[in-house]
Formats: structure tokens, sequence, C-alpha cells
């Protein structure tokens, strides 16, 4: 189902790219990424039109039949081509990143023939292919958080601001909503309260950073979908901007994730979350050492 519903959702998508691509035709130059190097630069026309329609056949064909490898396979170079395309503007957009990654991957799924049919073997590689796609789309989102991570350590040995600082957040949408002269629904609010933006960037912070543990506890992934899913809401209502499909992914990976179990009390979920279980630990190895020593005493 989670396939199924993955593709129905590319063609959605796919849909609405549709507004971009008479711009795209227009194009009379263009430098594209490596994947599409193979089209003319100087005259595109033509093979930009071969890239639109390819991309279009991919998405309906693999929504219509996407137990078909072939189809499957259609819709991952179709969409790798338009993403080549679209982003050889100079600037690379992002929207499309994991999208692009999971239809990659679910190419490796089993036949139409074996899944006409699954077998437990067969059922296992398909929740191993969904399995990949949620550990390298979180992935992206660890590397980001040690990315901010590692410059806040660094400006903090320099002795300059950090991402830790009370207004480091603050900063940051200031700068942003001026060079872009946008207006962000609580753009202006958290630029004149600096402690619910610390919170919220250090809560990011986390969660990115920690991300693909999280990969590893089922328990965590329809929490870990949620927060993620919270911080590109944020970034919509604070900056102005944000990547639409990521909510659709996470909501359909991870708040929809096979792994995840039915119920699980919140005790449960709290213990698993990165670094409490090393808090417990500490905590009761702290309180056993000083009960022998109160014994002993």
């Amino acid at each position: 189902m989670v396939i199924r519903a993955f593709y129905a959702m590319s063609l959605m998508f796919t849909v609405m790219e549709m507004n971009r691509w008479l711009d795209l035709r227009d194009s009379s130059v263009i430098n594209p990424q490596w994947p599409a190097a193979w089209i003319d630069a100087s005259s595109p026309r033509g093979h930009i039109d071969l890239i639109l329609g390819l991309f279009l056949v991919g998405s309906l064909s693999a929504a219509l039949w996407p137990t078909y490898r072939s189809f499957r396979s259609l819709y991952f170079v179709g969409l790798l081509q338009y993403m080549a395309v679209k982003n050889g503007f100079g600037k690379v957009n992002h929207d499309f990143h994991m999208w692009l990654w999971a239809s990659g991957l679910f190419v490796a799924l089993p036949t139409s023939k074996m899944l006409r049919t699954p077998t437990a073997r067969v059922r296992h590689s398909v929740l191993s292919v969904v399995w990949a796609v949620q550990v390298i789309s979180l992935f992206f989102y660890t590397l980001t958080g040690l990315w901010k991570l590692a410059h806040a350590f660094k400006a903090i040995a320099a002795s300059r601001p950090s991402a830790f600082d009370l207004n480091a957040f603050s900063l940051i949408v200031a700068d942003r909503l001026m060079e872009t002269s946008q207006r962000a629904i609580l753009g202006d609010f958290l630029v004149r309260n600096s402690f619910p933006g610390w919170v919220l960037f250090t809560g990011t912070i986390y969660l990115e950073s920690f991300a693909l543990l999280a990969v590893l506890r089922p328990r965590l992934h329809r929490l870990w979908g949620g927060g993620l899913i919270l911080f590109h809401l944020g970034t919509q209502l604070v900056m102005g901007f944000t990547f639409i499909p990521a909510f659709a992914f996470l909501g359909l990976f991870f708040l929809c994730s096979p792994f995840a179990p039915d119920r699980s009390s919140a005790r449960e979920v709290v213990a698993d979350l990165p670094g409490v279980l090393l808090v417990i630990r500490w905590w009761r190895r702290r309180a056993e050492t000083a009960s022998s020593v109160a014994v002993s005493s």
C-alpha cells in the first residue's frame, strides 16, 4: 500500500510541476546538471520536450502499474532527467531529492510476477527496500544536523556567536527575511522574542542530528516523522519557504511506517529517545553506588 501511495503521489506532484513546463520549454540557454549533460545546452527545446514527455509517461505508468519494475525504472529516469533540467539555471532546489532517492531504491523491489503472489521472502524484500528508503532519507537530516553542530562548535572555539546562543535563531530569521524581502507569519515574532526561537532551533538540531538513530527504533518512527513535519511547517511560518514533497514523504514513510507498533506507551517512547537511556543508566548506576556506600558505612 505504501508503494502504491508513493506512485500515486508522484503523479500528483508531476501534475503540480506542469505549471513550470512552459517556462522550461521556452528556455534558450541552460546549464543542466550532469544527468542531463547530453542535451544541447544552446538549443535545448527539443531535448527538454523529450525529458518532459518521459517524465509524464513514467509518472502515469508507475501510478497505474507500480508493481512493474520497467515502469518504476521509467519514472526514476524521468524524474532524474527532469530534476537535472529544472536545476540547470544556477540554483539547486532540494524539494524532490528524497523522492528521487526513494524512486531509485524502489527499482530494486521484486518483479510484478513475484509481487502478484508474494511469499514471506518477497514480503521481507519489500520491507527491506522500504527500510532502506527510511535510512537514506533520515541520513540527509542527520547530515544537516551534524553540519549545524560542527559549525556551532567551530564558532565557539573561535569565540564567535554560535547556534547555541540565545539570539542565534532570531538573527538567522532576520537575515533571511531581509535578504528575501519576504514576510512570514511568525517571522517578526521570533525576531523580537529570542527564547522561543532558541528552544525551537535547539530542538530541531537534536531532531536532525539523531534522525538516523530513530530509524533503528520503530517506536520513534511516528514521533520523528511528526517532528520533522513540524520542522518543515515551521520554516514556512517563520521564514516563508518549505519543501511540500517532504510533508508527503514523511507522512507516508514515517507516520504510516510499516515497522511502527500500533501501540506504544509514553514511557517506552521516552526511553527510546536518543540520550535518554544513557541518562537512565547513569542515574541507576549512581543510585546503586550511593546505596552500596550507605550499606558499607
